[in-house]
Formats: C-alpha cells, structure tokens, sequence
C-alpha cells in the first residue's frame, strides 16, 4: 500500500520500527512500511499524529495532507529537499504571461473533455446490455465533447500580451477555453443524470459543502485526487499555488487544480458511478460508503495503464505527466494530456 487514507476520529497516528502504526482505543488498526508509503492523508478532526512520524515521513519524501471539516486540503507537510526549485519557478512565474501559456491550459482542457468522452462512452457499452434505452443519450453527450475537443484542439490566441499593467490577452484566452469547458460540463453531467448514473438524489454538480449524497462523493473523490496532484507537482519543483487555468488567490493550489483536470472523470467520477447502487442502500455518505469510495480510488491509482509503449502504474503517469507539464514550461514544447482508453 502505497497510500494510506486514514478517516476515523480518535485515531493515533505512529513511528514503530520504520512502519507506520495506526490505533484506536489501543488496539492496532493498520501497519504499513515507511519505504512503501507515498502520502498520508488525514480526513478528519480528531486524529494525532506524532512528531516522530512527521519527521520520518519529512525525510522520505512522503507527504502528510490534513483536511478541515468541509475535506478540504489546508495542511501539506513535506521535507525540505527540493530540486531546482528557484530556477523552476522562475520560468514558471515567466511562462503565465506568454503565449504557450494559452497552449498549456488549452492542452489541459482538451484532455479533460477526451476523458469525460471516454467515461461516457465506457458505460455507453455497459448500458447496452442492461438498459438499450439510455444509449442514445450517452452517444449524442459522446459526440458533442467530442466536437467541442476537436473545436478547442484548433483555436489559436496569439494575442496574450500585457495592455496597461492588464493581462487582458490572458483573459481573453482563459475565457473562451473556460467557456468551451462549461458548456461540455454541462452536456456531461446532464447525460449522467438522464441516464441515472448518479444517485437519484444528485441533479447538478454542486461544489462545497454540498448536502447532497453524490456531490459529496464526487467532492470526497477529488480531495483525494488532490493529493496525487500536489504530490507530483511538488516532485517537479513547481509552485503549486501559481496556476494557468484556475484563478489565483490566497490559499488555492491553481496548479494543483489545473492538472486535476485531466484525471477527475476516470479516477473519481467513474467510481462514483460505479458506486451508485451501493451508495442509494446506504442513504448518506457513511463511513463504510468513505472507505469504498477511497479503496476504489486507490485502486485506480495502483492499476496499470498503457504508456508509450509500457503499462505503468497511474500514480506513475501522473508523475510523468507533472514532469512533462515541467518540461514544457521550462523548454517551449508541446505538452500532450494522458487520455484514457475506454
């Protein structure tokens, strides 16, 4: 286990023998290998976590996130050793201004709408046999990302340039790629619904602190998405709070949030479609439902997938892609999005 999700109040979190050790009411829940461990993330309040462990953590890479009660990422504790990090950010902070950054974030939006394409198209094919009559939906939603991808793929915004102190070309680009990727939002969440994919509770797609069972699990899912994220990105030396997409403001990992993109219908939505039967048994967003959601997701995360030429583990092409997104800044080139194949 390479990722550890722990979520149960009254939690203690410890250092023994180069394991992490997790108990509760003084009985031993999970052991798990430091040099096997990636991230911790702590999903609620009321969970200690010892000194010893942080530093353990600190000096092998592995990050510890903590969530507020909304499960959203306040803390992110890691070492200090970073590669690079000043020269990296330099070009980063250099790049928001340019014309490839228009590119960049076009890049990331085309890789979204594929694999909101690809989602639909993947229970396209499982609705065949059990319900013939939601196809067509999911077929006419398929092709409409599909045309919109193609239409975003071709536009050009060479205009990004800086007019009195503004960055009037930035937001010119920003909206029309930010527009294209509402209307396809739309369009996906709609066919999810009329093809009763979600919870019949959900009817559209609600931020935080929604109370509503399958917005819940999608805002769960991607917390957890998060970590993989700022993990990768942290790796590459990057500021994760500096974004090309997402707006910037105080306390938000725009970049985080940019990359996410790419991966949020596969490794979350998915699941919680998958999960749609189980989730209208239990009626709220247990505990037990938590943890089914977490170990799909995990996985997801652990299950191999093509890349040119080889079959890596997920959370490795997310690191490659961070890389390559790294890559791209910092030298000009091309950045190409991982699509999933349905």
């Amino acid at each position: 286990m390479r990722y550890v999700t722990v979520a149960e109040h009254g939690s203690a979190l410890g250092l023994n023998n180069g394991c992490l050790i997790i108990r509760k009411d003084g009985a031993v829940l999970m052991e798990a290998p430091l040099n096997r461990l990636r991230s911790v993330i702590v999903a609620k309040q009321g969970i200690s976590v010892s000194s010893n462990l942080i530093t353990a953590c600190a000096l092998r890479g592995i990050r510890l996130f903590f969530l507020d009660w909304r499960g959203r990422t306040v803390a992110m504790v890691g070492g200090v050793h970073q590669h690079a990090t000043v020269a990296v950010r330099q070009r980063q902070f250099a790049c928001i201004d340019t014309p490839h950054a228009a590119t960049l974030a076009k890049s990331i939006i085309f890789g979204k709408l594929r694999n909101q394409r690809a989602v639909l198209l993947y229970f396209m094919k499982y609705l065949r046999k059990t319900d013939p009559s939601m196809v067509d939906i999911l077929a006419a939603a398929a092709a409409e990302i599909g045309h919109q991808a193609k239409r975003l793929k071709a536009m050009e915004f060479p205009d990004t340039s800086s007019v009195c102190g503004q960055r009037k070309g930035r937001s010119g680009w920003r909206e029309k790629i930010m527009g294209i990727e509402g209307a396809c939002a739309y369009t996906y969440w709609k066919a999810l619904v009329k093809a009763s994919l979600l919870p019949s509770s959900f009817q559209q797609r609600l931020g935080r602190n929604a109370d509503e069972l399958g917005n819940q699990m999608l805002n769960y899912g991607y917390v957890i998405l998060t970590s993989f994220v700022w993990s990768a990105i942290d790796n590459t030396g990057l500021e994760p709070f500096c974004g090309i997409l997402h707006q910037q403001r105080p306390g938000k990992p725009s970049l985080v949030l940019d990359l996410m993109e790419i991966f949020r219908a596969w490794v979350v939505d998915r699941n919680v479609i998958k999960l749609r039967r189980h989730s209208e048994k239990e009626g709220s967003f247990s505990m037990k439902l938590k943890k089914k959601l977490s170990s799909n997701i995990m996985a997801t995360i652990e299950r191999r997938y093509p890349w040119r030429g080889k079959r890596l583990r997920l959370d490795t092409i997310m690191q490659r892609q961070a890389y390559r997104f790294a890559g791209s800044i910092i030298e000009g080139k091309a950045f190409k999005p991982y699509c999933f194949r349905w």
